[in-house]
């Protein structure tokens, strides 16, 4: 399986991780869940400026996922802020 390395800004701090995945297609939905996560695990983090980034093996950027995107239209709409309603890659921008 090729391996796909994960590089989140948030706060002024990046933070770096390889996994390996299936495809390419399957790049955006892990980051989009990574994305979900940090905002869980630090409420405090400055959406607007948080992204992560999807490196393929050979360096190529295959994905992007703003922090912004993927939160609710209506925060109000979850108990935690975060829904659970699939997105269709929102804010996703890939190269290639």
């Amino acid at each position: 399986m090729p391996k796909f390395r994960f590089e989140t800004t948030a706060s002024g701090q990046t933070t770096a991780f390889e996994e390996e995945l299936a495809s390419a297609d399957m790049a955006s939905p892990r980051a989009i869940e990574k994305a979900r996560a940090a905002i869980v695990e630090d409420p405090g983090t400055e959406q607007s400026g948080s992204i992560t980034r999807v490196y393929d093996e050979a360096g190529y950027l295959v994905a992007t996922v703003n922090f912004s995107d993927v939160l609710p239209v209506n925060p109000d709409a979850a108990s935690d802020g975060i829904s659970d309603a699939p997105i269709e890659e929102p804010g996703v921008m890939r190269s290639g």
